[in-house]
Parts: structure tokens; sequence; C-alpha cells
């Protein structure tokens, strides 16, 4: 069977390295630029001699702990605080302003908003420390840098934890629709398979009582001695055996029908489809209906399964399809009874999520081992096309 084209489908999501892995990635380049030389101050030289021991040490420190930055944001940013105040305190290049503004930004993406406006504030005070300590005259686009710089750490962080957490608002909210929806589609075809046990309730019971009258009536005109009156005999008992099986096992079903206010009506079939109809032209809906093959009785289970075909076809073109007219079809093939229900609406004559109508046709085909098509159609509209075979699996012949 088929069903309807287009559904959503979970695309996965692009690869991802580990955490860890970016980390200490980005602490490997950070000791790379910074201890490199990369930034001409590294080559300052202070009494002829280049303290390249201190500057190796203090760029390790600035550098390495970045690799721990998600897993201990607030310590990593104090070490690099530390470091920060260290170089100003022995007068050296400044090289750990940048991965303490890395510190700032993670502390914002992973600490609460008071943590991290706290984090900014002190990265900011140890800009303006560190000047002091080194002697440096403090000017006004220096000062305005002191602040601004971990303050912008600080407001991408925000941005960013904002961004991401909407996010994974969205991921749980889509998963827990996805589970809400599968168990609304379980309910649907639980639903659906006991309306179906309700109506082939009738259908099973009328066949088998017939049975059991028709084995007691011959029973009453053979003789006692004949040798069939023990197997009719039998015939007879466990036919009422089998009633009373089914109306144990259906008791329940039965109870909700009448609660329902279904009653024993008479299940419909093929010679209704004429009332079926004319009910759905009086809601505005033009219904053509067509015949193909020579019309013959059919089973009980085809005749009630395809008359709840059209039924259902009918109701989503009123509901989902616009204005726009139906057409039936009906093809008596010499093996199966094809039933088609077509329209020229949007094109949608069904729900997004199947819609309980599909649902049920889906289970009645499937109960007979037939096939089902249902989707949009080229140049508009939407077509159900069932075949119920005459010899399926539970087929209850009249």
């Amino acid at each position: 069977m088929s069903d309807i084209p287009g559904r959503p489908t979970l695309v996965p999501s692009r690869f991802r390295p580990p955490e860890r892995i970016v980390d200490a990635g980005l602490a490997i380049l950070l000791t790379v630029l910074i201890g490199g030389g990369l930034f001409p101050e590294n080559r300052v030289e202070h009494g002829g001699t280049l303290h390249w021991q201190r500057l190796v040490a203090e760029t390790l420190l600035t550098t390495l702990p970045l690799a721990w930055r998600r897993r201990w944001p607030v310590p990593v940013l104090g070490v690099e605080i530390a470091a920060v105040l260290a170089e100003g305190a022995f007068h050296d290049p400044a090289a750990a302003g940048l991965p303490m503004m890395v510190a700032v930004y993670t502390v914002a993406t992973r600490c609460s908003h008071r943590t991290a406006l706290l984090a900014a504030a002190v990265a900011s005070l140890a800009l303006f420390t560190e000047m002091e300590l080194a002697h440096v005259a403090v000017t006004i686009p220096g000062a305005v840098s002191r602040i601004a710089t971990p303050a912008a750490a600080c407001a991408v962080g925000l941005w960013v934890r904002t961004r991401r957490d909407y996010v994974e608002q969205l991921r749980e909210t889509a998963e827990r629709l996805s589970h809400e929806r599968r168990l609304l589609a379980r309910q649907a075809v639980a639903e659906e398979r006991v309306r179906i046990a309700r109506e082939l309730h009738d259908v099973v019971a009328h066949h088998v009582s017939l049975m059991v009258v028709q084995a007691g009536a011959v029973r009453e005109t053979v003789d006692a001695a004949h040798p069939s009156r023990p197997v009719l005999e039998s015939m007879a008992r466990t036919g009422r055996e089998a009633l009373a099986e089914m109306r144990h096992m259906l008791g329940v079903l039965r109870l909700e029908d009448t609660a329902d206010g279904a009653g024993r009506a008479p299940q419909p079939g093929i010679a209704d489809l004429g009332p079926l109809i004319e009910q759905a032209r009086g809601a505005g809906l033009p219904v053509e209906l067509r015949v193909e093959g020579t019309a013959r009785p059919l089973p009980p289970g085809v005749d009630l399964s395809a008359y709840r075909i059209v039924q259902e076809a009918l109701t989503n073109t009123l509901r989902h399809a616009g204005p726009t007219e139906a057409r039936v079809l009906l093809r008596y093939r010499p093996d199966a009874l094809e039933v088609r229900v077509s329209d020229s609406g949007r094109g949608s004559a069904a729900p997004p999520s199947g819609g309980h109508g599909l649902i049920g046709m889906r289970e009645r085909v499937a109960l007979f081992g037939g096939e089902l098509v249902a989707g949009a159609v080229p140049g508009g509209g939407f077509a159900v096309r069932a075949v119920l075979p005459l010899g399926g699996p539970a087929t209850l012949q009249g």
C-alpha cells in the first residue's frame, strides 16, 4: 500500500566534532599564535635579554586552560585574569588579553546572566589593573577599549546562549510533537480497528447464525440413526459455541456501539451509495458516480468496506479540498473490486498527519490483503484508489 507522499522526515544534523577536541584545538592554535611571535611585542627585550622562559610559561598559562573552558568556565577565567595581572607585574607583553576574552565569552554562554556580567566587569578591571602595574598611562581610547572589549565578548556570549536555548526549545518541542503525533496515530489505528471489528461482528454473526440455523433444520429432517446426524449436531453445537465466544470477546465493543447510539442497524453497502452521494451533493459537493464492469453481489465484508472507503474519501474532500467536484468510480474486475474517488481541489484532501479517514481506509484494505494508493494527482486534486480482492483472507462470501 502507498501512503501520502511528502510527509516530513527528520533530516540528520551536520557532523559536529566533540567539544573537547574543539577546545583543545583552540588552545593549541592560540599557543602557536601567541608563543610563536606573531605578535611583535613578544620580542620585547628587557636589560638586553629576552625573557623567553617566562614568556613561554605565561603563554602556556594563558592558552592551555582554554582546553577546559566549557567544563570549568569560571576557574578558567580566574586563571586568565591571573595571567593578565602577572603580565602587568612583570612588564611583559600583553598576550593574555585575547584568551581572557575567550574565557569571558565562555562564562556568558555557560553561566547565569548575573555571572556573565560580573565576569565582564572583573575582566575590565583586570585590564585597568594591568596598565597600572605596568605603569602605562591611561588614555581615553585605551580606557574605552578595556571597557568595550569584555562587554562585547559578554554580549556575544549571551546572544549565542540565547540562540542555543531557543534552538534547543524548538528541538524539544519538535520531538514532543512528533511523539504526540505517533501516539495519536496509534490511537487512531486502534479506534479504527475497533470500529471495523464492530461492523464485521455483525457480518460474521449473521453468517454463523445462518449456518447454525441451517444445520439445525437439516438435522431435524434426518433420521436419528443416519450417519450424518452427529455431524450436523456437531456443526450446530460448534456454531453456537463460536457465537458465544464472539459475543464474549466483542461484548465491550457492542456496549460501546449501544452507548454511541449505533444499535444494531444494518451495515451499509454499495447499494447505499445513492443516499450517501445525495448527502454529499446536499453539502455542496458535486459528485459523479460511474460504474464499470458487470455489477454483481459482493461478499458482505467487501461490500461494507467499499462503502466506507467512498464515505471517508468524500468526507475528506468536503473537509480539506475546498471548492471542487468529486468523481466516484466502481470497477468490477473478475477477481477484485476497484474503488476510486478523486477530486479537482487543492490537492490536499487529507490533513498533514494522514487523518483518521486514510487510516481507516488503510486498515480496511489491509484486512482483505488489498492495495491502497492515496495522494495528490498531477494538475491538481487528490485521488484515493483502493483494490479489494474478492478472495482475500477476510472475505466473507454471501
